[in-house]
Parts: structure tokens; sequence; C-alpha cells
């Protein structure tokens, strides 16, 4: 894996070439590019590499792939995870609460999914929901009267048409999508335009400081192009002149945070609470700023791999077998970046109907229902890629554990987990 070459690349946000290398994962299969046996002989593989902006401090994929390529079909139903699904009905409450009379609001949505987040703000009588999602197959299973639906991408064009049709919105709200424009200059440009003058963006991604701190290379796949600190944040926003007035941690997704904006005249603007002040003053005594603090991340991402190998091996060599539960996309980075095959991992077991009868991109490995664990299949060990929703996971599966099965966390410490 090489790490010492200076990239040649522009900065995503503000255009510079002032570009360093953080690691570079090689050639993978697009993480969430699950394919049938039939078309393993034509899966693309593409280069992904992580660099760091020295002017803006923006940590981005610098690969940039067809954004139809990646969500025009996606497998990804949040709905399907009852984690998320409380986690966005608490949320719709607590933005409507604070920001919103409902009876008048026009709330939007873009990266909307399935409706996961759509449907508690709808319950919450607010009378105006878009939702604004470019995967066709994902966005026509909403079918709730209460929400109206662009099936698009959040550009420009778009926006302006939203505002002409429905006029200002007053909350624009983008979960877990934000990371993932590459156009992220237009879209933010979108926002700008379609949000009234007292109106409030909220979205939520990844915190980057979970990512280092917790060694957490599995959420960097093609999808997912950008990992904010607050420092880059500011930086991004502060060109469109919208200002971030609060920030909130949340849990979901092993550590995220929740990014609260108004444009730079309203009031809320104005009130700046000390959640940001204080989180701005520990990134920079961290240094989020400068590029030498992501080189030892790169090691340890490479030391992490080493166990993870070495304990699978063991396994085996013990005449064991293993199975891997959640064919998410994180899972297919930590598996391709690993190199785990069949004959370490037999095969994968997923919640949601789609992905089932699927293989996993580059590695290949079958995606089976987690009935397989009730039954003569059943693994010795479940090796945990979806280890963030590790509680929910090991709720659905008591008879497995109960039979003896065990179940191993790969991060942020490899650990194997008896019960």
């Amino acid at each position: 894996m090489k790490t010492n070459l200076k990239p040649t690349f522009s900065c995503s946000f503000c255009s510079s070439k002032n570009m360093e290398l953080v690691m570079d994962f090689g050639k993978v299969a697009l993480a969430g590019a699950f394919i049938k046996n039939k078309e393993f002989d034509n899966e693309k593989k593409y280069p992904m590499r992580v660099c760091f902006c020295k002017d803006c401090f923006a940590v981005q994929v610098v690969d940039i792939i067809e954004p139809d390529i990646l969500f025009k079909d996606y497998f990804y139903f949040s709905s399907s995870i009852k984690t998320l699904s409380d986690h966005f009905v608490n949320y719709a409450k607590e933005v409507t609460n604070r920001f919103l009379n409902p009876k008048k609001a026009t709330v939007l949505e873009f990266g909307c999914n399935d409706g996961v987040l759509l449907r508690p703000l709808a319950n919450q009588g607010i009378k105006k929901v878009i939702g604004v999602d470019p995967a066709k197959n994902i966005i026509s299973s909403i079918n709730d009267e209460r929400i109206t639906i662009v099936n698009d991408y959040f550009t420009e064009n778009v926006s302006k048409e939203v505002v002409a049709k429905y006029g200002s919105v007053d909350l624009i709200m983008a979960n877990n999508v934000f990371a993932h424009i590459s156009d992220i200059k237009g879209t933010t440009t979108a926002i700008k335009n379609a949000l009234s003058d007292e109106g409030v963006f909220v979205f939520e991604v990844h915190y980057l400081g979970k990512i280092i701190q917790e060694i957490q290379y599995d959420m960097i796949y093609h999808e997912h192009l950008y990992y904010y600190s607050l420092l880059s944040a500011i930086e991004h926003f502060k060109n469109y002149d919208l200002t971030i007035f609060d920030i909130k941690f949340v849990p979901i997704h092993a550590g995220s945070i929740r990014f609260y904006l108004a444009k730079k005249n309203s009031k809320r603007a104005k009130l700046i609470s000390e959640n940001v002040k204080l989180l701005e003053e520990e990134e920079k005594l961290k240094a989020y700023d400068k590029f030498e603090s992501f080189k030892l991340f790169s090691k340890k991402i490479k030391n992490t791999k080493k166990e993870l190998i070495d304990l699978l091996r063991k396994i085996k060599k013990e005449g064991k077998t293993v199975a891997g539960y959640g064919a998410s996309g994180r899972a297919n980075t930590m598996i391709q970046f690993c190199g785990i095959t069949n004959d370490l991992v037999s095969y994968m077991i997923d919640d949601a109907p789609a992905k089932i009868g699927c293989y996993t991109p580059g590695s290949h490995l079958e995606i089976l229902s987690s009935s397989v664990l009730n039954g003569d299949k059943a693994p010795d060990y479940i090796l945990v890629f979806a280890w963030s929703f590790f509680e929910e996971i090991v709720k659905r599966n008591k008879k497995f554990i109960e039979s003896g099965g065990k179940m191993i966390v790969p991060l942020p410490k490899v650990k194997v987990i008896r019960f």
C-alpha cells in the first residue's frame, strides 16, 4: 500500500491542489455494487485514494465515480434497520419542536432513501414534506400520500423547481448523504437558494474524529467521498454565507455528528452555541487541520488489518468456521482491504431481503438470510462487520448465542465475544 506518493488532485471543496495522500486502498470493486454470480467476470474495480487538503482541511476520496453508477439502483434500505428507524423518529420530533411551526412549515430531505425520516416528519403534522432521491427502486417504496417525491439529485435546477412550486423551505435535511455528493459546491448552492431567510439546514454525517480515534477505516469507500471535521465544515460553508450555529454528537453509525446551519444574516447565526466553540478548540488541539495527524491513522489501520487476519487464520487452523454479518459498504471495504476470501469467511449474512442471493463485490462471498444461523450451516463464529449495530444483532440472534455461537468484533479493536 503506497502512501509516499505526492498526489496531483484538486480539492472538491476549495479547488486547491495543495493535497497530501493519507491512504491508498488500491483497486477495489464498488462497496455497494452487490452482484449475481453470472456477473463476476464483468465486475469493474477502481482506485480508491484518500487525501487531505492543506488549505481547507477537508479529508476526501479523490477517485470520484459517476453518481448514476453508485446511486440509481441502490441496495441500502434504511428502514430495514430498527436502530436507524428509532433514531429517525426521535430526530423528527427534535427538529420539529425546535425549529418549526408544523402547520405552516415546508420541510425537504434530500437523499431520503425509503422515507425512514420523512414518515416520522409527516407524523408531526408538517404541512409540506418533500423527499428527493435519485434511486428509483428505493424512493418508489415510500408510497405515502402525505409525502411529495422528487426522483432526482438535489441540484441547483431541482432546488429552483422546488421553490417555484412550493416556495422557500423552512427546514432542509440531509442524513448520511452530504458525504456522498461529488458536486458538493453545486449542492451547497442549491441548499442556500432553497432555504428561507430564517430557515435551518441540518445534516448528519460520520464524524472524522471518531474515524481517527477508533480506526474506523471501514467507513471509507467510494460512496463516502468526504469525512467531516468541524474545522473543514466551517471552511466550506463560509463560502456560501452559511453559519454553523450548533452541533450535536449522535451515536448512530458508531459516531456521527449533526450540524445545524442558518444563513449568515439570520437570527440563529448570531447565536453560536458553546458546543461549536468547544469543539473548534478541541479539533485545533488535536491538529485536525494538520496533515501529520493522519500519518499515525494510516499506520494503525495496517496494524488492525494484521490482527484480524491473524485471528481468522487461527480459527481456520482450529477447524472452526466463520460467517460475516452485515453485508454493507463498510463490510466490503474491510473485506477487500484485508483480502478476506471464502477460505476464511464462508459466507455473509444480512437482514435486508434485497441482498439475499447476491454476492459481495470484489470478494464474492454469498449473502444468506440470518435464518441460516438456526440450521446445519450455522458457523462457529460470526464476524460482525456491522459492529456499530452489535447490540441489535445480539438481540436478533439469541438462538445462535444460546447454542454456543461466538462473535468477533473487528473494530475499534479486534476481539472475540464469548457469551
